[in-house]
């Protein structure tokens, strides 16, 4: 398993763990990337990781291969974010300056 980001078909970016099983890419944990205005500065845009299919047990999906665009790794940053919020908590540390100016996950 590993910490990616995936682009579906559908135009969703979703961070996950993922497991990949044949044409089946399985995804534990899954927000979708979501950018958000700033409310003061319009102009300017924030990240936000909000669950994906929250209501789907063992919070688990299935994805096609070929319902999937392209996969990444997470800048540092994200995967910290990620891992704190819905991982294993374990952070990298490297010292560079994070490229997302502001970082939120909304939940349920």
């Amino acid at each position: 398993m590993a910490i990616k980001v995936v682009k579906l078909v559908t135009g969703e970016e979703v961070v996950g763990d993922i497991t990949e099983d044949g044409n089946t890419i399985t995804i534990h944990k899954p927000c979708a990337v979501m950018l958000v205005a700033s409310r003061s500065t319009p102009e300017q845009h924030s990240m936000a990781l909000v669950p994906y299919a929250g209501y789907v047990e063992n919070h688990t999906i299935h994805v096609k291969e070929n319902a999937i665009i392209w996969s990444g790794d997470l800048q540092e940053d994200v995967y910290n974010q990620y891992n704190m919020l819905f991982g294993s908590g374990i952070q990298i540390l490297s010292g560079k300056t994070p490229n997302v100016t502001k970082l939120s996950v909304e939940t349920n």
